[in-house]
Parts: C-alpha cells; sequence; structure tokens
C-alpha cells in the first residue's frame, strides 16, 4: 500500500478553497500522484482541456502511466461523468483518473474500476474519510500497466482509440485558433489546407 500524505494534501486543497480555480490546486494533486510511487512524475498540461489535452500527463521513467483529468473541488462527478468531453477522454485514454480532489474516478478501457472518496466537504472546512481506499485506487492507477496486443485486431484497435484522440485534439486546436485569433487563416489552419 502507498503511503501517501492525505493530510498535507487536503490543507493545501483547503488553504487554497477560497482563492480560485480548479488549476489553483494542481500542485496539491501533482504532489500527490508524484509520492505514489518511485519514479513517477506527473506533468501538468500548459494547455489543460483547451486543446482537447487532459491536466496531467503521469509518466513513470518517461514511460507513460495514464491521464489525470481535475475538476473543480467538490464539483458533481456524476454530472461531469456524462458530458461529451469525459465521454470522448473515456473512449481515447485507456488509464484515466477524474477528480474533483476530494473524489477520485479511475477509469480503464472507458469503464469505472474503481471510485472512492477521500474527504467531505463542510462550507470550506474538508473532513478526511478513508485514506487506504484512496491510496489503493491511486496504486492501481501508477501501476496499470495496460492490455498486452495479441493480435492484428487488438493491435488495430488500440491504434484507433489513440487516433481519436489526435483527432479530437486536433479539431479542439483548430477551433481555437479560430476563437483566439479571430481569423480562419491561423498557423494550424495553413497547415491543414498545405496537407
Amino acid at each position: 500500500m502507498l503511503s501517501i500524505d492525505f493530510d498535507s494534501y487536503l490543507k493545501s486543497i483547503q488553504k487554497n478553497l477560497e482563492k480560485g480555480s480548479e488549476r489553483t490546486h494542481y500542485p496539491a494533486l501533482k504532489d500527490l500522484l508524484d509520492a505514489g510511487a518511485s519514479g513517477i512524475n506527473a506533468a501538468i498540461e500548459e494547455k489543460g482541456n483547451k486543446a482537447g489535452i487532459l491536466d496531467f500527463t503521469v509518466k513513470r521513467r518517461e514511460l507513460l502511466v495514464g491521464y489525470v483529468e481535475a475538476k473543480d473541488v467538490g464539483l458533481d462527478l456524476d454530472v461531469v461523468e456524462k458530458t461529451e468531453q469525459l465521454k470522448r477522454y473515456r473512449e481515447a485514454f485507456s488509464n484515466l483518473v477524474l477528480t474533483n480532489y476530494l473524489e477520485f474516478r479511475w477509469y480503464v478501457d472507458g469503464k469505472c474500476r474503481l471510485k472512492e472518496v477521500l474527504a467531505d466537504r463542510h462550507g470550506n472546512k474538508l473532513e478526511l474519510l478513508d485514506v487506504d481506499k484512496v491510496a489503493a485506487l491511486l496504486e492501481q492507477f501508477l501501476n496499470f500497466t495496460g492490455e498486452v496486443v495479441r493480435n492484428p485486431e487488438e493491435l488495430a484497435w488500440q491504434m484507433a482509440r489513440l487516433t481519436k484522440a489526435i483527432r479530437l485534439a486536433t479539431v479542439t486546436a483548430l477551433e481555437e485558433e479560430s476563437d483566439f485569433s479571430g481569423t480562419v487563416d491561423g498557423e494550424l489552419r495553413q497547415l491543414k489546407q498545405g496537407f
């Protein structure tokens, strides 16, 4: 079982509760994930969801482990789970954790394997619940090795899933470029037209 300092994590979350958005708590979540196992590095993605990229990419010694999508503290994950964004993420990424910093849901190949609640929120006070179950969930997420490809059909399925993720990121980036620049002649659009 992982020995993670959930008390420090919750203190950091509670300290920043009044300060702002989900991004305010990224450093605390990064520290929690990094402490989960040796050699783990959870990278905070700069653009987050703007280009179809999840909030965290988690690697162990440069090998991809999985992804984490973080929503605002206490946000109802039942509602988030039904969004188009999360449906696309679950379809595209085989090892994924969704969290609102207090609840953690682990998805493998689009299906929820585990969900555990670390703490309850009462106003701006957080009450720690079951650290062992959350530690077990994170341990399984961080130690996930994925499916072994045994035949051409499985390889094709995995490649199709990754292709969908790339397509999602590309389409979203093109939309963002139009919104950001106010023009349809951005660099990405020019590259697309060239291809």
